[in-house]
């Protein structure tokens, strides 16, 4: 009763503030009309994936192209190591000036059927501060020193990314041919692989980035003929120094999206993975090692902070969730 009479006795809107509310509401009002009539073309019909509380899911279409025959994936039985990449970055702690990050990064080797051996580098530590970046050789413009202070999403991604390019870099640099695949699209104008690491690859030297995001698979009647195939197969979507294919690698295995680049057709890279790396899911063992061992758990996490502390002789300072009190529940609990 109290809390009733209270909202009660606050003043009214002004008038002048409700007129620019009612002007803004037929402003978005307008929007949506013609964002309905644009929307309506484009959707009505269309197979729709949604997504569970904002992550996306994996689609699985139901319709195919008849006139759409996917190339079988043949194994090429010649020993060739399969090196995986992947990396991760985590925000450590804070202090008013900069931030401190860890990255870590995994590299999983499979020839000739079977995962050989493995490494993991890291926890490698990154400071930002306006000064720059401690801890990791790299050059930045003020304008993406800034982006990277205000913004600890994108901090991590830079960190991961030249992390897991100079990895890339290292195993590329060797006189062994190789098949270097990383999770990810070699396309991605955000992504960590420029032109200049996919060319460099060499004789015999391949790059594949491997990509799970379903906003990357870019042929629904091309993905449910490949799921409904009976064989390891595979569709080109994109022919040229990068081609992008859709591939499956076990009978009942789901469809990736694969960026390949180097002097060998999509073919025979697709047939070499097939015969020197091992499949679940049809997901390449070596990258799921790679992944397993890049990531932070929470005793990594505990153990971080410990040697921080110790380290660097820091001030813990107690913390609380800001979130959780700020926003409370709708009802006004915490």
């Amino acid at each position: 009763m109290m809390r009733k009479m209270a909202i009660t006795t606050l003043p009214p809107l002004q008038d002048e503030q409700l007129a620019v509310l009612d002007s803004l509401t037929r402003e978005f009002e307008e929007a949506f009309a013609e964002l309905a009539e644009s929307a309506e073309r484009e959707l009505s019909g269309k197979p729709f994936i949604f997504s569970s509380y904002g992550r996306e899911l994996y689609p699985y279409f139901e319709t195919t192209d008849a006139n759409l025959v996917p190339g079988c994936i043949i194994p090429l039985k010649e020993g060739r190591p399969i090196a995986s990449v992947d990396s991760t970055c985590v925000l450590v702690g804070e202090t008013s000036r900069g931030a401190l990050y860890a990255a870590r990064t995994a590299v999983g080797i499979s020839y000739e059927g079977s995962l050989r051996r493995f490494f993991r580098l890291g926890p490698i530590m990154v400071y930002a501060s306006s000064s720059g970046l401690s801890g990791l050789t790299s050059r930045l413009q003020s304008s993406e020193l800034d982006l990277l202070l205000s913004d600890h999403a994108v901090a991590e991604r830079y960190i991961r990314n030249t992390v897991e390019r100079r990895v890339i870099d290292a195993l590329a640099a060797g006189d062994e041919k190789t098949v270097i695949m990383a999770d990810g699209s070699l396309k991605h104008p955000m992504g960590q692989f420029g032109g200049s690491a996919v060319r460099r690859g060499g004789i015999g030297r391949t790059m594949v980035g491997f990509s799970k995001s379903s906003n990357l698979i870019l042929s629904e009647d091309a993905m449910a003929s490949l799921s409904k195939a009976p064989l390891a197969s595979y569709h080109v979507l994109d022919d040229g120094p990068c081609s992008t294919v859709l591939a499956k690698f076990t009978t009942d295995g789901l469809v990736f999206r694969l960026d390949i680049a180097g002097p060998e057709p999509a073919e025979t890279v697709l047939g070499r993975i097939m015969w020197n790396d091992a499949f679940a899911s049809g997901y390449p063992d070596s990258l799921k090692v790679a992944h397993h061992l890049s990531i932070f758990s929470k005793a990594d996490d505990q153990a971080l902070k410990a040697f921080v502390t110790k380290r660097f002789g820091v001030k813990r300072l107690h913390t609380f969730p800001l979130r959780k009190i700020a926003l409370g529940s709708f009802r006004g609990g915490a």
